[in-house]
C-alpha cells in the first residue's frame, strides 16, 4: 500500500513538474508574442513618426519656397514697374517733343520766316481758272500761297494774318524758308513799293511790272487800298 502511495505521489508530482513547465513555456511564449507586437507597434510608431517628421520637413521647405518665390515675384513686378514708369516717362518727353515738332507745319515748299512772322508755304498754280484756291490758300490760318511766274517765286497772304510786317521792315531785312529736311533758304530785301493787284499781274503805282523787276522772290500783302510789295535776293 505505502508502495502505491509512493507511486502516486511520484506520479502527481511529475505530472505538477510537468504542468508548470507547459506554463512556464506558454508565459515564455506569450511574453516573446508581446515583447514581438510591441516591438512591432514602436517600428509602426517610429515609421509613421519619421513619415510625418518628412511630410512636415517638406511642408516647410514648401512653404519657404513658396515665400521666396512670392518675394521675387514681387521684387520682380517692382523692377518692372519702376521700369515701366521710367520708359512712360521718357515716351511722355519724346511725344511731347514730336508733337512740338508736328506743330511746325511745311506746307508744300517749306516754311518762311521774316522777322517775327512765320508761316506755312502751300502751293497754288496761278495758271489755273481764277483765283478761287489761292484765295482758299491765304484764308486759311498759318498757310500762305506761293506759285512760280516769271521765273520767280511769288508768296501771298493776309496783312490780318501777320503778312503786314512787310509794312514795316526796312531794306536789307533778312528772311528764310525752311524745310523738313533742315535745309535753309536765306533772302535779302532790296526793294518795297506800293502797288496794285490787276490779276495777271502786280505794278507799282506807275504802271511798272515787279515781275520785269530784278528779284528772286516777291512777297505782297494787302495794304491800304492797294498792295505791299517786297523784292528780295538770293544770299
Amino acid at each position: 500500500m505505502k508502495r502505491f502511495l509512493n507511486i502516486i505521489l511520484c506520479t502527481f508530482i511529475i505530472l505538477l513538474c510537468v504542468f508548470t513547465l507547459i506554463k512556464i513555456n506558454n508565459n515564455v511564449k506569450t511574453q516573446y508574442k508581446t515583447e514581438k507586437v510591441l516591438v512591432s507597434e514602436k517600428n509602426i510608431f517610429n515609421s509613421i513618426k519619421k513619415a510625418n517628421d518628412s511630410i512636415e520637413k517638406a511642408e516647410k521647405e514648401k512653404q519657404e519656397k513658396l515665400e521666396r518665390e512670392r518675394i521675387e515675384k514681387e521684387k520682380s513686378i517692382q523692377k518692372r514697374n519702376t521700369v515701366i514708369k521710367t520708359s512712360t516717362n521718357k515716351k511722355i518727353v519724346k511725344t511731347n517733343n514730336t508733337t512740338k515738332k508736328t506743330n511746325i507745319k511745311y506746307g508744300t515748299f517749306g516754311r518762311l520766316y521774316v522777322s517775327n512772322y512765320s508761316v506755312a508755304l502751300y502751293d497754288y498754280n496761278v495758271n489755273t481758272n481764277s483765283s478761287s484756291s489761292l484765295q482758299t490758300i491765304v484764308n486759311n490760318k498759318d498757310s500762305a500761297a506761293y506759285y512760280m511766274t516769271n521765273g520767280k517765286l511769288v508768296i501771298a497772304d493776309h496783312n490780318y494774318q501777320g503778312f503786314s510786317v512787310l509794312v514795316n521792315i526796312p531794306v536789307g531785312t533778312k528772311s528764310n524758308i525752311k524745310f523738313k529736311n533742315g535745309s535753309t533758304i536765306t533772302y535779302k530785301l532790296i526793294k518795297k513799293s506800293k502797288g496794285v493787284n490787276t490779276g495777271p499781274d502786280l505794278i507799282d503805282t506807275k504802271g511798272n511790272s515787279f515781275f520785269k523787276m530784278k528779284s528772286d522772290i516777291i512777297m505782297y500783302t494787302c495794304y491800304e487800298d492797294g498792295i505791299m510789295v517786297t523784292l528780295w535776293s538770293l544770299v
